[in-house]
């Protein structure tokens, strides 16, 4: 059972990592973050590297969605954009800082990439042998994760409206899939 202080950690941590990147982060900018000291970030994960793979992308959020996928474009973005709302971690926004930023950026692109190819393309039932549509799922929910949260650039937008129009972009891919097996 993890204490306040753990997800307090596990908090900043991850916005810390997903702001400024692996390199730029210490132990002692997380601790500050979470309030705690940096002995007890180092007694709790036991070092920076762990700590960073505690906090990265976690796909198995795509296993909790229940909806049929005709509107899965659309709860898709609207998860993004709730997260965006209450303050949370957005896993999509922090996939290219987990590899880029990774103690060993090659493992973590192939063990990152294969994660999410594997659950997207599980999800939308892509049996292509290159994961066309999953890679194109992948791409356009890590663009949109990475620009909600970094550059802003959706922040006019009506929430509804944000949620039909890229949902919509992003079930294309996903109906283009299904057609293939069609």
């Amino acid at each position: 059972m993890s204490s306040p202080s753990h997800e307090a950690i596990l908090d900043a941590a991850g916005r810390l990592f997903g702001e400024r990147g692996y390199r730029a982060v210490t132990v002692r900018d997380i601790a500050a973050g979470a309030g705690v000291s940096a002995a007890l970030v180092m007694k709790l994960f036991a070092s920076k590297d762990k700590l960073f793979a505690a906090v990265q992308p976690d796909e198995s959020l795509l296993a909790e969605l229940d909806v049929p996928t005709s509107e899965l474009g659309s709860a898709l973005v609207f998860r993004v954009l709730m997260r965006r709302e209450r303050g949370m971690q957005e896993p999509w926004a922090m996939i290219p800082f987990s590899i880029h930023d990774s103690p060993d950026p090659g493992a973590a692109r192939a063990e990152v990439r294969e994660r999410y190819l594997s659950s997207i393309a599980g999800l939308i039932g892509d049996t292509t042998p290159e994961r066309r549509f999953a890679s194109t799922v992948t791409a356009l929910m890590t663009g949109f994760g990475e620009t909600v949260r970094t550059l802003g650039l959706f922040d006019g937008w009506d929430f509804d409206d944000l949620v039909a129009h890229y949902g919509a972009i992003v079930q294309a891919q996903i109906d283009a899939c299904a057609a293939t097996r069609a």
